[in-house]
C-alpha cells in the first residue's frame, strides 16, 4: 500500500514538473503594448505563467510529497482563471492589433489605476448575444447593415427557438476568429444538416462561395500584370484599368456582403468581378499600340543642322581653293 502511494507521489510529482516546463515556455505572441490601458495592464498579469499563480504549482508538489490528494483549482481563483484565458485569446487577436480594447465591448474606465474605479460603468447589456450585432456594428457598419437583411438577424431578433446564429457565434467573443473556406463546411454543419433539417446543402456550398473569392484574388493578381505589360508596350489600357478598378471594389466589399448569408447573391457579386478581370485582360490583348507624339526639334537639333550645314560650305570651299 505505502508502496502504491509512493508512486502516486511521484507521478504526481513528474506532472507537475511537466507542467511548470509547459508554462514555462515561450508565448506564441507577444501581449500587444497599449500605454494607458489599465484594462490590459491589469488582466495581463493575471496570466496563470504569472509568477504569483506558480506558487500554488508548489503548495501542489508539497501536498503530495505528503501523500494529500490535491488539485490546484482548490488553490486558484477561477475568475482569474477565466479572464486570464480570456486575455490570452484577445492577445493574438485582430481587435489587440488594431488597439480594439476592453472598454470598447465591456464599458468601464481604461484610464482608471484601481480596479473598482477601472470597473465603473461595466455593464454586460452590450455583449449579451441578441445585443452583439449592434455592439459590433459600431465599428462594423456595413457587416451590420448587410446582416440585417439575412435569415440568421431575423430569427435572432425574433427571439424563438431554434439556432439564430450571432456575430460570436462565428467569430468567437475574444479571438475574433474569422472562418476560412476550409473550416467554413464544418462550421455551418453544427446548424445545416438533415438532423436538424435546416437545408443541409449549405455548408458546401458555402465552401465554395469561399473559395470562389479565391479566385477572383487570382484573376485580380493576372489582369494587373496584363495592364503593366501593356502599358510597357505604349498601349491603351484605359478600359481594362476602369474594369480591374471594378473588380477591386467587389473583393474589397466581399466581407460585408457576406454578412447578408445569401449565397446566390454572394457567388453572383464574385462571378461579375471575375468577369470584369477576363474582360480587362482581353481588352489589353485586343488594344492598339499608341504611337508616340513626334518630336519637334529643339535647339540641339538646329544646332546639329547648322554645324552641318557649316561643315558642308567650308568643305566645298576648300575644294574650290
Amino acid at each position: 500500500m505505502r508502496l502504491k502511494n509512493g508512486s502516486r507521489i511521484i507521478i504526481g510529482i513528474v506532472f507537475v514538473l511537466l507542467a511548470i516546463s509547459i508554462l514555462q515556455a515561450p508565448a506564441t505572441a507577444a501581449a500587444p503594448n497599449l500605454p494607458n490601458n489599465s484594462c490590459a495592464d491589469c488582466h495581463r498579469k493575471l496570466l496563470f505563467t504569472s509568477e504569483e499563480q506558480r506558487q500554488f504549482v508548489d503548495i501542489r508538489i508539497k501536498h503530495l510529497e505528503s501523500g494529500i490528494s490535491c488539485s490546484i483549482v482548490c488553490h486558484e481563483d477561477k475568475l482569474n482563471k477565466s479572464v486570464a484565458s480570456t486575455y490570452a485569446l484577445w492577445s493574438i487577436s485582430t481587435h489587440a492589433l488594431f488597439d480594439v480594447t476592453c472598454e470598447k465591448c465591456h464599458g468601464g474606465n481604461k484610464s482608471a489605476i484601481l480596479k473598482n474605479d477601472a470597473h465603473q460603468g461595466l455593464s454586460s447589456i452590450n455583449i449579451a448575444r441578441a445585443n452583439t450585432p449592434e455592439t459590433c456594428g459600431k465599428c462594423h457598419e456595413s457587416e451590420l447593415d448587410e446582416f440585417k437583411s439575412s435569415q440568421h438577424f431575423k430569427k435572432l431578433e425574433a427571439g424563438g427557438e431554434g439556432p439564430s446564429p450571432a456575430c460570436i457565434t462565428c467569430h468567437q467573443a475574444h479571438s475574433v476568429k474569422v472562418l476560412t473556406a476550409s473550416e467554413i463546411e464544418d462550421f455551418c454543419s453544427n446548424c445545416h444538416n438533415r438532423i436538424t433539417g435546416i437545408n443541409p446543402a449549405v455548408p458546401k456550398n458555402a465552401e465554395n462561395a469561399l473559395n470562389s473569392v479565391n479566385e477572383l484574388q487570382v484573376e485580380i493578381s493576372k489582369a494587373r500584370s496584363a495592364i503593366i505589360s501593356a502599358k510597357a508596350k505604349g498601349k491603351d489600357v484605359t478600359g481594362a484599368e476602369s474594369d480591374l478598378e471594378s473588380a477591386r471594389t467587389i473583393l474589397k466589399n466581399v466581407p460585408s456582403v457576406w454578412h447578408r448569408f445569401n449565397l446566390t447573391y454572394f457567388e453572383t457579386e464574385v462571378q461579375k468581378g471575375i468577369a470584369d478581370t477576363k474582360k480587362a485582360e482581353k481588352e489589353t490583348a485586343e488594344s492598339q499600340t499608341t504611337p508616340l507624339p513626334t518630336k519637334a526639334p529643339g535647339f540641339e537639333g538646329i544646332m546639329l543642322v547648322s554645324g552641318l550645314i557649316a561643315a558642308y560650305f567650308l568643305h566645298t570651299r576648300r575644294i574650290s581653293q
